[in-house]
């Protein structure tokens, strides 16, 4: 069957409608998909070669600016929100201009393509103060005093891998009026020994306590 058409044969599929837009109408028994370069197209527009065009790339309507170029003036919108968070914390990738940047727990890495330089730019996060019970979030660092008696820290239910708490007694009071730690869901503590079920009782004054996410339990740097 050849594989090209006189016009005169396609002139019941070319319809134009009141606005002047131009349309191709196909059977209801066919795929109206339209092919360059390939007759099995797989999609409304499927083209097997280069494409060249002028003007924006739109996706609904909207100028496309989710995919990742060296070049583009465009902050990756998908950036914040990478759910696969790498080391300690959480890192955040952007691609603007002939560069990137990876922001992660505290730094910020920005690496220009554009003359082949690394720079970092630290940022020390602040502490949150807690001086009453709390639930507290993943990736924070709370300064906890304990003077007027005991306080306790719920850990929270939804977390992921790597996701840790900083504790840090800022009054040294801990011995005093201790620190407890509760998981949620029965989950367990793990120092550099063993595990030790919740709650977690910190009474050394003066102590800092990382709590990290492990997946199966919360690991204990102290």
């Amino acid at each position: 069957m050849a594989k090209n058409r006189e016009l005169s044969q396609l002139g019941s599929l070319i319809v134009v409608d009141t606005n002047g837009n131009i349309g191709i109408a196909t059977p209801a028994d066919t795929t109206p998909n339209v092919g360059i370069g390939t007759d099995n197209p797989q999609f409304k527009l499927d083209v097997a070669g280069d494409i060249n065009f002028s003007g924006l790339l739109r996706q609904d309507g909207v100028k496309f600016a989710a995919g990742v170029g060296i070049g583009s003036t465009v902050t990756n919108p998908n950036g914040p929100g990478i759910t696969n968070r790498i080391g300690l914390g959480y890192t955040d990738i952007s691609f603007v201009g002939a560069g990137m940047s990876v922001t992660g727990y505290g730094s910020t890495v920005v690496i220009d393509f554009s003359n082949l330089t690394v720079r970092a730019e630290a940022a020390i996060p602040g502490f949150t103060l807690m001086d009453t019970t709390l639930n507290v979030n993943v990736n924070t660092k709370y300064s906890v005093k304990t003077v007027a008696g005991v306080v306790t820290a719920y850990l929270p239910a939804s977390k992921l891998v790597g996701d840790f708490i900083e504790l840090v007694d800022t009054e040294s009071t801990w011995d005093l009026n201790n620190l407890m730690v509760v998981a949620a869901n029965n989950e367990q503590f793990k120092n550099y020994t063993t595990l030790v079920d919740s709650p977690l009782a910190c009474d050394v004054a003066g102590a800092a306590v990382q709590l990290v996410w492990q997946g199966a339990y919360w690991r204990v740097n102290a």
